[in-house]
C-alpha cells in the first residue's frame, strides 16, 4: 500500500505528536548517519495489577535500556571488540486493548547501525540487543528472578512483523524507506485509541 494512504487510514492525527516524531528521527540521524529503527510492542502481564496503575514503566524501561546497552558495550570493549557511540533515541505511544481495556505500548527505538544492526535471539542469555529489550521491559515491569523457561515473560516484549528500517543520512531521499518508517511511526500519532483522563502521558519522543 502507498504510505500516504497508509497514514489516511488512521483518521485524525496529533499535531504535537507528529512534531516530536520528525524531531527524534532528524536528531538520530543528525548523530548517527547510518541509523538503526525498531518497532518493539510491550505488554503487560495478565495478572499484574500494579504496573496497569504504573505511570512510571515506560520510563523505567527507557532507562534501563540506555543502561543494559552501555554495559554491553563496556563488557565487548574489556573483551577487545570495537565499539561505537550509540545514543538511544526513542518514540513511544500508550493505547488500550479495546476488549479488556488494558494498557500497552507501541515504542520505535533508534540505534546507531553501526553499533547494532540486528535484534538477534531473545531465547540467548545475552549478548543480543533482542535480550537486552526483553530485559530492560521485564526490569521495568519489576519481574525480577525470571527463569528462562518463563517464556509468557519473554512474549510480553513483542517484536512484530517488519520490525526493522535501516535508513542513510545520505540515501534518505532516493531509497524509498523513509516514507514507509514514516507511515509506520504515524500509527502512534492517531487520535483513536487514546484515554486522557487518568492523567497518565499518552506519548512521549527523546529530548534532543
Amino acid at each position: 500500500m502507498n504510505p500516504n494512504d497508509i497514514i489516511k487510514s488512521y483518521g485524525r492525527l496529533n499535531p504535537h505528536y507528529v512534531n516530536g516524531i520528525h524531531k527524534t528521527i532528524k536528531a538520530a540521524l543528525e548523530e548517527h548517519p547510518r541509523t538503526f529503527a525498531i518497532r518493539v510492542d510491550l505488554r503487560l502481564p495478565a495478572y499484574d495489577v500494579v504496573a496497569a496503575t504504573d505511570a512510571g514503566v515506560i520510563s523505567r524501561f527507557i532507562d534501563s535500556l540506555k543502561a543494559k546497552i552501555a554495559a554491553d558495550l563496556h563488557r565487548k570493549q574489556k573483551k577487545g571488540i570495537r565499539v561505537h557511540p550509540c545514543t538511544l533515541r526513542y518514540i513511544w505511544v500508550r493505547e488500550f486493548d479495546k476488549k479488556e481495556n488494558k494498557k500497552h505500548y507501541h515504542v520505535f527505538l533508534l540505534l546507531n547501525k553501526d553499533t547494532y544492526a540486528f535484534l538477534g535471539d531473545y531465547r540467548q542469555p545475552e549478548g543480543n540487543l533482542s535480550v537486552l529489550i526483553t530485559q530492560a521491559w521485564l526490569s521495568a515491569l519489576r519481574l525480577t528472578g525470571f527463569q528462562h523457561a518463563d517464556f509468557d515473560y519473554y512474549l510480553l516484549a513483542r517484536i512484530p512483523q517488519n520490525p526493522y528500517y535501516y535508513l542513510n543520512a545520505k540515501t534518505l531521499d532516493t531509497d524509498g524507506i523513509y516514507p514507509y518508517l514514516i507511515a509506520r511511526v504515524y500509527y502512534m500519532a492517531k487520535a483513536r485509541s487514546k484515554i486522557s483522563v487518568d492523567g497518565e502521558r499518552n506519548f512521549g519522543c527523546s529530548q534532543g
